[in-house]
C-alpha cells in the first residue's frame, strides 16, 4: 500500500510540476504586453436572451470574425465579418459557460474571454 500511494503522490507531483512548467512558457498576447487593456466589452453578463459584444478599439478597415465555445470546446457559434458593436441571440444556447475568440481576417487570436448563460 506504501508503495502504490507513493508512486502515485510521485506522478500527482510531476503532473503539477510539467504543468507548471508549460504554462510558464505559453506566449502572452500582444493586449496582455501593452498592458492589459481590454479590446472586447461584453454585456449582460450573465445573459438570459442576448449578449452583446463591442469592439472597444475598432478599425473599418479591420474585419474579426467571433466563435463561441461551450464549457466542453464544442464550436457553438461562428459570426463572420462583424461590426463595431455584435448582439448574439442566446435562443439555442443552455444555461452554463461559454468561451469566446476575437479573431482578426487572418485566424490570429485578438482576445478571449468567457461569458455565463443563466436561462
Amino acid at each position: 500500500m506504501w508503495k502504490t500511494s507513493t508512486l502515485l503522490f510521485i506522478c500527482l507531483l510531476s503532473f503539477c510540476c510539467l504543468t507548471a512548467t508549460a504554462q510558464s512558457t505559453k506566449t502572452l498576447p500582444a493586449r496582455e504586453m501593452e498592458g492589459g487593456a481590454k479590446i472586447v466589452k461584453l454585456y449582460p453578463n450573465p445573459a438570459s436572451s442576448i449578449i452583446n459584444f463591442e469592439i472597444q478599439q475598432h478599425n473599418n478597415d479591420r474585419m474579426y470574425e467571433l466563435i463561441v465555445y461551450n464549457f466542453l470546446g464544442k464550436q457553438v457559434d461562428k459570426l463572420k465579418n462583424i461590426n463595431a458593436r455584435t448582439t448574439v441571440d442566446l435562443g439555442s444556447y443552455y444555461s452554463g459557460v461559454y468561451i469566446f475568440q476575437l479573431r482578426d481576417r487572418e485566424g490570429n487570436l485578438v482576445e478571449s474571454g468567457k461569458f455565463n448563460v443563466v436561462k
